[in-house]
């Protein structure tokens, strides 16, 4: 093996008087020795000019040259480091020729007094370990996908024939992407922040943030949109939920999503935001912003849960808005209060009154109790979406109350039945939305990937790769809708035209609509084209009808109004209007009722930001598209001429040419470019990156290391009732206005604690059982134990 090794560095063994152009090449030349050799290298030292810095003279050695120091806490250390220094004398000395400045060996020992490497062992070693500018996009591009370092490792290996071939091992990997975290929060989280956004803003100039800053001028709120979440708006923001989740960030703070439906029926972003906290005057500057952000364009219905503040909120803000509450939260919230048990006092007083030879068997009474729960529930639930009429709700939720032991949830839920009931919610543009299940299920998924320790670097890429997953299953959609014919089952001039226009879930809607109309019946009122229609079954006997509705055509204008709102509530007419269109002869579907955000061409349409700029979603398409025509054509080249010596050589030579010439293109357009105009708010002042910081929460963490001693439990017990609910953790005094970057900032003021009552600030200073002990304060503290004790 020392043979085939010494074969191997004939050809690159030094000699005196070997001359080097550079320094720099003289040390390349050093560490590929070494590698081949088996041995690591070092700098011992460098002498350099005074008038120009240039290197005079310098030395390399072998890196277990001399010895090391002695520590003098070599004594205390239990497992000492193996020691790597064995005074070799292994070196090359260069000295400068001053007339041709290049360097020459003047001194050179290559006797080793130690082990070498074998060569299936010298890529492990630190100078032959470098990651390239290539293989570092790699690694980014991997950690970006949300591929773990040591799968992407051994994807790389796998990639270059085997570990021994990849100039770089698993710890590497790992310290490369600990040195970019570290260099991305440079600027602290805060400035690495706006550093990001600011990134965001050069690629796509359609990009938008916006900041809420407390008087301290400390980050409070932040929101942000991309150019494809302006553009969704302005397609499919008709129908909007908003709802926050906690965890996902190492600021504790809680993040909140604006979603809708896409033509396709799935999910579409709309904006995010970190809130400091959930006060009326936060939600109040989110929704402000979020409208300015997209032009100003109000949803027509927007689901929140029942949150008060954020309610009063949309009250001010979407004046054009419906606004409606989350029937799931409301369902939560009608189990825990409705189901739930019955007093003591009440239960100790029904006890009382029993005769003392009645006995029940406690099974039948659980029996019976959860039989009475469920009647409550489901009566409850059947308010909520089986009644279509007022007066039959009203009747059906007054019988409710009589089964319920307690009215003060339902007295106030009653107060906003608008918000939530069928009946009330006939002519309101929903989709089929009632809660904010969309919002809900991306923050699952965004849970799944985020961990409460990221930093706001690593926590906005993790929400981009979720943002991306989601718009490819859009375009999955679209792949699929145009791969695959929609199943007609009936062959009609409706059905025909509508598989065209609709997208396929849409389309298989519409026919089911269609199928129903073919077994209505209609009664001819006396007036205009007035109907009544009811859709009867589809058993074999067709002796079930639903309910009739009354439906008014117009031959002339051809138009289908139904009485159950179908159209107005989901965009797809029903099968009582279907009917009255065939029975007045229009066997094509009008115009006015194709809604544009259900059709195929939904998205066909210019969009323009809140500066007047058409929006490009994809600033790098085309780049896109040239690098992956050139890496397919590249790697099959290189697969194609590894297996050939002669095939390799060609290529290794036409690319080194390709590359000058390229260079030489580059630069080349780069003179003759023309200077563009930079906005001004591109770039956001130094002062304010150096000097931004975001609002600290005060958040105990869990942890089971430590349970609550006595004396946490005390001051937890004093501390109860100190604050009102609903008061928030920000006061809304002294509000400023300024603006970054050009972007408007609201400032609001920092919050204020409520006063510890009862306790000294020596007692609240206390926080373990030796303090108590120990501390010089107890004698102070004896009075106070005592009043509490008391």
């Amino acid at each position: 093996m020392e043979e085939n090794r010494e074969g191997l560095i004939s050809s690159l063994l030094p000699q005196v008087g070997m001359e080097f152009n550079t320094i720099d090449e003289a040390w390349m030349f050093w560490i590929s020795y070494g590698g081949q050799k088996g041995f690591e290298v070092r700098k011992m030292y460098t002498n350099k000019r005074k008038s120009d810095g240039k290197v005079r003279s310098c030395r390399y050695v072998c890196a277990n040259e001399g010895h090391r120091k002695k520590d003098k806490r070599d004594h205390l250390t239990k497992c000492p480091r193996a020691e790597t220094r064995t005074d070799c004398q292994v070196r090359m000395g260069l000295i400068m020729d001053r007339e041709k400045e290049t360097y020459k060996v003047a001194d050179l020992i290559l006797e080793h007094n130690h082990m070498l490497q074998l060569p299936q062992t010298s890529h492990l070693m630190v100078s032959q370990r470098k990651i390239s500018e290539l293989q570092g996009f790699e690694i980014e591009t991997a950690d970006d996908a949300g591929i773990g370092p040591k799968a992407a490792h051994e994807l790389a290996c796998v990639q270059v024939g085997g570990s021994s071939n990849l100039s770089y091992t698993l710890r590497d990997h790992k310290n490369y992407l600990r040195a970019k975290r570290q260099r991305e929060m440079a600027y602290g989280q805060a400035g690495s922040m706006l550093m990001y956004f600011q990134d965001k803003i050069a690629e796509n100039p359609s990009f938008q943030y916006a900041l809420q800053m407390d008087i301290e001028e400390q980050i409070a709120n932040i929101f942000w949109v991309d150019a494809k979440m302006l553009t969704d708006y302005a397609y499919f923001g008709d129908v909007v939920s908003f709802d926050t989740t906690f965890g996902t960030n190492k600021e504790s703070r809680s993040f909140g999503v604006f979603v809708g439906f896409n033509q396709f029926r799935e999910t579409v972003v709309f904006g995010a935001v970190l809130l400091y906290d959930e006060t009326f005057e936060s939600f109040k500057w989110l929704f402000e912003t979020f409208l300015k952000a997209h032009n100003g364009k109000q949803p027509k219905t927007i689901y929140t849960d029942q949150d008060f503040a954020m309610g009063k909120a949309v009250k001010e803000v979407f004046l054009e808005a419906w606004h409606g509450l989350c029937t799931f939260h409301i369902m939560q919230n009608a189990v825990k209060h409705l189901a739930e048990p019955e007093d003591e006092d009440e239960g100790s007083k029904k006890k009382g009154s029993k005769k003392k030879g009645s006995k029940k068997d406690p099974k039948h009474v659980d029996d019976e109790g959860s039989e009475e729960e469920l009647s409550i529930l489901s009566d409850f639930s059947a308010c909520m979406y089986e009644y279509e009429d007022e007066a039959t709700f009203e009747h059906a939720f007054q019988l409710m109350r009589t089964k319920a032991s307690k009215q003060t949830w339902l007295n106030s839920i009653y107060k906003v039945r608008e918000k939530w009931a069928e009946c009330y919610m006939q002519d309101v543009f929903t989709l089929g939305m009632r809660s904010t299940q969309l919002s809900e299920s991306l923050n699952s998924e965004l849970k799944r990937h985020f961990k409460s320790d990221f930093d706001i670097i690593r926590f906005l890429k993790h929400f981009e790769r979720v943002v991306a997953d989601k718009r490819k299953k859009e375009l999955d959609a679209e792949f699929e809708s145009r791969r695959k014919q929609p199943r007609i089952k009936v062959k009609t001039p409706v059905l025909l035209q509508a598989s065209k226009l609709y997208t396929p879930i849409i389309f298989e809607a519409f026919q089911g609509e269609y199928e129903r109309s073919l077994v209505a019946c209609t009664t001819i009122l006396e007036g205009n084209n007035e109907y009544l229609v009811a859709i009867g079954s589809l058993d074999e006997n067709f002796t079930c009808f639903e309910k009739e509705y009354k439906v008014t055509g117009d031959p002339l204008k051809q138009t289908s109004t139904c009485s159950c709102g179908q159209f107005n509530r989901f965009g797809i007419l029903c099968g009582h209007a279907l009917k009255v269109l065939d029975l007045m002869n229009i066997k094509s579907l009008p115009a006015q009722y194709v809604l544009k955000r259900w059709t195929r061409e939904a998205r066909c349409g210019i969009v323009q930001d809140n500066e007047g700029r058409n929006i490009i979603e994809n600033t790098k398409l085309d780049d896109m598209l040239r690098y992956k025509d050139m890496t397919r054509r590249f790697l099959n080249l290189a697969l194609r001429a590894a297996s050939n010596p002669g095939c390799t050589l060609l290529v290794n030579n036409t690319l080194g040419v390709l590359s000058k010439q390229v260079e030489e293109e580059i630069n080349g357009c780069t003179d003759n470019v023309q200077p563009v105009t930079v906005p001004i708010n591109v770039a956001p002042p130094s002062d304010l990156v150096s000097t931004a910081r975001l609002k600290k929460k005060e958040v105990q963490t869990k942890t089971w290391k430590r349970q609550k001693t006595w004396l946490d439990k005390k001051r937890k017990f004093t501390k109860k009732g100190s604050k009102k609910k609903g008061q928030g953790s920000m006061e809304q005094e002294n509000i400023k206005v300024s603006s970054v970057d050009g972007v408007p900032v609201q400032n609001i003021s920092t919050s204020t604690s409520l006063p510890k009552e009862g306790m000294s600030e020596a007692y609240m200073t206390i926080n373990t059982f030796s303090q108590l002990l120990t501390g010089p304060f107890t004698n102070d503290l004896d009075a106070e134990f005592e009043s509490f004790r008391e």
